[in-house]
């Protein structure tokens, strides 16, 4: 098979899978939306954590491939690692609501959240750094440059709920930051990551961290104007996106 035919292939691959992730998605939105109760537990409260979680394990099959290597063996045990924390974070969030019936925001689970962000920040900075050692002036600039709008325009849009509570205010600001720099990351990887030999699974991974990192920033602008709920379809987005990073993963496992 020639290089054309190659990625022909991969391309199709791609294609399909866009097809079936996107049957999902719509299958889980009609399921939150026609079939679950909000004042009653569901899967629906946990597909967050567990979607999360098979993106940890699948991340770890991966970082054992690699590891032989000094930079993909570390990467993918940390982006691995951020999604375990998820996980946990998110049943510590489930326990602060179900078994105290309490308001777990903010909460010890926060800890778990926040280093999230670190560890999938890790292996997006070291993977772009080693694709593309010299990024050029654009993109050091244009990365802050995105992050800094969508934090900004966050704060313009929430400010009057800053006196309602600071607290909650500020760390839904921090989460913003942190959410908004992943998002810019994760553009930034698909300019770089496009012409990889691993192709596909590299566009589908950074696919899918863009689309967790953009429902993030939709999530907590929905909490500060109290329009959440667990039929919203931000949720739809958050398991999408992990769908994304699954298939991603299996791929690369797949290719390496």
């Amino acid at each position: 098979m020639n290089q054309e035919s190659q990625g022909t292939f991969r391309t199709k691959i791609g294609f399909k899978a866009l097809i079936i992730i996107s049957v999902l998605g719509i299958a889980y939105q009609i399921y939150i939306s026609e079939f679950v109760d909000e004042e009653e537990i569901s899967f629906a409260d946990f597909s967050y954590g567990i979607s999360g979680l098979s993106v940890g394990i699948t991340a770890l099959f991966v970082a054992k491939r690699y590891s032989g290597s000094p930079v993909f063996g570390k990467t993918y045990f940390a982006l691995a690692i951020g999604f375990m924390l998820l996980f946990v974070g998110d049943l510590v969030y489930n326990y602060y609501v179900i078994v105290l019936d309490e308001d777990p925001y903010p909460s010890i689970a926060e800890a778990f959240w926040y280093a999230f962000y670190i560890f999938v920040g890790y292996h997006l900075v070291k993977n772009i750094k080693y694709f593309k050692k010299d990024l050029g002036l654009f993109p050091k600039l244009g990365v802050p440059a995105l992050a800094a709008v969508l934090v900004v325009g966050f704060g313009l849009l929430t400010i009057e709920t800053l006196e309602e509570d600071p607290l909650v205010w500020l760390t839904s600001e921090i989460y913003v930051v942190a959410s908004a720099t992943l998002f810019s990351l994760a553009i930034l990887g698909l300019t770089v990551f496009r012409n990889s030999v691993l192709g596909i699974a590299w566009f589908m991974l950074v696919i899918g961290i863009f689309l967790y990192s953009f429902a993030d920033v939709w999530y907590y602008y929905l909490e500060e104007v109290e329009e959440y709920s667990i039929v919203h379809p931000v949720n739809t987005l958050w398991v999408i996106s992990n769908i994304f990073m699954v298939y991603s993963l299996y791929k690369h496992k797949k290719i390496i």
